[in-house]
């Protein structure tokens, strides 16, 4: 982890500017990557998105142990396909080392890097159809779910990556905003354990482990709440051993450049641990006692405002804004609170220095006009 945490400027892509980039690029960037090394990697189109995008599998190394990962089937999560890019690029630098011929000899990397190009091409979270792609596992009405349920059954990975981001939240009982959080997916009501889960927790444990070292008290594990329809849950019960990766929010980073090079690391560091067996010495404990997440965090709060009432009264308060709804970015600031925020956090912050705020702008879970009353 240490190394390759160290070494990432040498193969960290530096093509995306932003987390909003359209399947086309991203598939460009992917492909300038892969000529440079050709041999490495076994580029298939495995279908069609419902609009006729080509969705992709690229694969990497030629071993038994198999290993599948998938991103943005949330088509506005795109944190992880980036990191893609960059693990692409670690491949195509270090290919002629022997501890990276060794690693590809034992493992056959499965990526899909973009499984919703739809919903990505309009920067949303659902597909086309306004259907959200992991509450279809079950009934299968979506193109881009029956392709990632046949290259399940077709593969049979030993293990699988569910990569997503997460809300804007809080470590629970602090004021840390969560950086990633890690879920081996229940599956079933009972959250009962088999050999298939265990695998999977003894997984997390080790995510958990190396990230502990770069991201103390910010890492949490996301609800296990079972939810058959949702494809972590089902390709858990299918035999491959999952876990979800939701990446979080760190404050300064609006891109998630961090939590980009924490999947990429994180994912590489797992590759190896894969191919060494190190996993298997990880206490699910570690796991298990992650605190889960709270959402009393915003992207912006604004301090030390007067709101400014029809009567003449006027009241102090803090203003909590958000650019996002469930986990995608909107361009437009929504307010979400109004009064005393001083508990809370925010990944960015000013103050308002007693700006006289009229009521009438004011709508809670509305638009803010944050332009008309400041200028940053």
């Amino acid at each position: 982890m240490e190394k390759l945490f160290e070494t990432y400027d040498s193969y960290f892509v530096n093509k995306f500017q932003t987390r909003k980039f359209a399947p086309e690029f991203f598939n460009s960037v992917a492909d300038n990557i892969i000529k440079q090394a050709p041999k490495v990697f076994d580029v298939k189109k495995i279908g069609k998105s419902f609009e006729g995008r080509p969705i992709r599998l690229i694969k990497v190394g030629c071993g038994d142990i198999k290993i599948l990962l998938w991103s943005q089937m949330h088509g506005d999560e795109s944190t992880a396909t980036m990191a893609i890019a960059d693990i692409f690029s670690y491949f195509v630098k270090f290919s002629d080392r022997q501890e990276v011929q060794e690693l590809l000899s034992k493992l056959s990397l499965l990526f899909i890097p973009l499984l919703n190009p739809d919903g990505a091409a309009r920067h949303q979270r659902r597909t086309a159809q306004c259907i959200d792609m992991n509450r279809d596992a079950v009934a299968l009405v979506t193109p881009e779910a029956r392709l990632l349920k046949e290259i399940q059954n077709e593969y049979q990975p030993d293990f699988g990556f569910n990569l997503h981001d997460q809300e804007l939240s809080t470590v629970k009982g602090t004021r840390e905003i969560s950086a990633i959080a890690f879920l081996a997916p229940a599956m079933d009501e009972e959250k009962s354990d088999n050999e298939v889960r265990i695998r999977a927790k003894k997984l997390a444990a080790f995510l958990t482990e190396i990230m502990m070292e770069v991201v103390p008290g910010k890492i949490t594990r996301y609800d296990d709440g079972y939810e058959p329809r949702a494809f972590g849950d089902s390709i858990q019960t299918w035999g491959t051993s999952t876990v979800l990766i939701e990446s979080g929010h760190t404050i300064g980073d609006p891109e998630k450049f961090f939590i980009r090079k924490l999947n990429a690391v994180g994912l590489l560091s797992a590759f190896y641990a894969f191919a060494s067996g190190e996993y298997k010495n990880s206490d699910i404990s570690t796991y298990e006692k992650l605190p889960g997440n709270s959402e009393r965090a915003y992207d912006l709060i604004i301090r030390n405002i007067l709101i400014k009432y029809k009567n003449g009264h006027t009241t102090p308060a803090d203003l909590g804004i958000s650019y996002q709804v469930d986990t995608h970015t909107t361009d437009t600031p929504m307010l979400f609170e109004a009064g005393d925020l001083s508990p809370l956090v925010a990944l960015r912050e000013f103050d308002g220095q007693k700006k006289l705020i009229e009521e009438e702008d004011l709508k809670i879970e509305g638009e803010f006009d944050l332009k008309k009353y400041f200028s940053e």
